[in-house]
């Protein structure tokens, strides 16, 4: 994400007894994102208080309520973000809690604020709010848009992007294309805006790696890389230094957050955008459908 795009947490009214429920987190917190009228992916993460254990491949009964009626409901399940482990691996570990994740795909058919609720059983209920905005005020790229044109650098041509590639200890391959020749080109494409070295959550690394090692069984996509800043070896890699500066096929996106994947037909439609965090199973169903689009 970018700076000062924390997940914000919000939790809700326990069933009435002593026991307090879980915290549904939200993984956006950057406004206008998403869009009404228009198929959303909208992720979210469950902060356990320790009264429920949520174990891997958990499944949850969301319910979209719009002023308190119901317009959706959806069983959503857990997912864990692809990760090393430091030294020998503990069978019985615990994942980190935002490293687990829920994707709520749905639609939210007005601008408004709108309620997913989760119930927890006898731990209670939670609720988080969520607000759709009119897409002509959402600035990224919606699924079904053509995607802008931009340009992005690539090992020969870096246009001023510094470094292009901030994965370790060596860059990722996918900066041998740019944007620009790739997009619209007959062939899909899989761009992800991401930046593992200066990445505000847990999360950027991750799915680089995971795109590093998908990759190669997709070889009818092309995969791009793109760094969300622009100057990051001019400022030491400081994170917080108020010169760093955005990347500008990045701004050309719309985007104020990251990691981001766009997932673009032959023709240059944006046909998905998996935002802020994604397991292996999830992305290789984006490419699988992709491929077919």
């Amino acid at each position: 994400m970018a700076a000062g795009l924390t997940p914000v947490a919000v939790a809700c009214s326990s069933s009435g007894s002593d026991t307090v429920p879980p915290t549904l987190v939200h993984l956006f917190s950057s406004d206008r994102v998403i869009a009404a009228g228009r198929p959303q992916r909208i992720p979210f993460a469950v902060v356990d208080t320790g009264d429920l254990t949520l174990i891997d491949d958990e499944q949850l009964a969301v319910t979209v309520l719009d002023d308190g009626a119901v317009i959706d409901t959806v069983t959503v399940v857990g997912r864990v973000v692809d990760h090393d482990h430091v030294g020998e691996e503990d069978p019985d570990h615990q994942h980190a809690n935002l490293l687990r994740y829920f994707s709520l795909r749905t639609t939210l058919p007005t601008p408004g604020v709108y309620d997913i609720e989760v119930d927890f059983g006898d731990a209670g209920r939670s609720r988080l709010p969520i607000q759709a905005f009119d897409p002509a005020d959402v600035d990224v790229v919606l699924p079904g848009d053509p995607m802008p044109r931009i340009t992005t650098p690539t090992f020969d041509r870096p246009e001023g992007i510094d470094p292009i590639c901030t994965q370790w200890p060596v860059p990722c391959p996918f900066h041998t294309l740019d944007a620009a020749d790739a997009i619209g080109s007959g062939r899909p494409v899989a761009l992800l805006v991401a930046t593992p070295a200066l990445c505000a959550t847990a999360y950027c690394g991750p799915v680089v790696n995971t795109m590093i090692d998908n990759a190669p069984d997709f070889p009818e996509i092309d995969f791009l890389h793109l760094e969300f800043w622009a100057n990051a070896a001019e400022v030491g890699s400081n994170y917080g230094d108020p010169n760093l500066r955005l990347a500008q096929p990045v701004a050309d996106l719309g985007l104020t957050f990251e990691p981001s994947l766009f997932l673009v037909a032959g023709d240059g439609t944006l046909i998905d955008r998996i935002d802020n965090i994604f397991d292996v199973a999830e992305f290789r169903s984006g490419l699988a459908a992709l491929r077919s689009a």
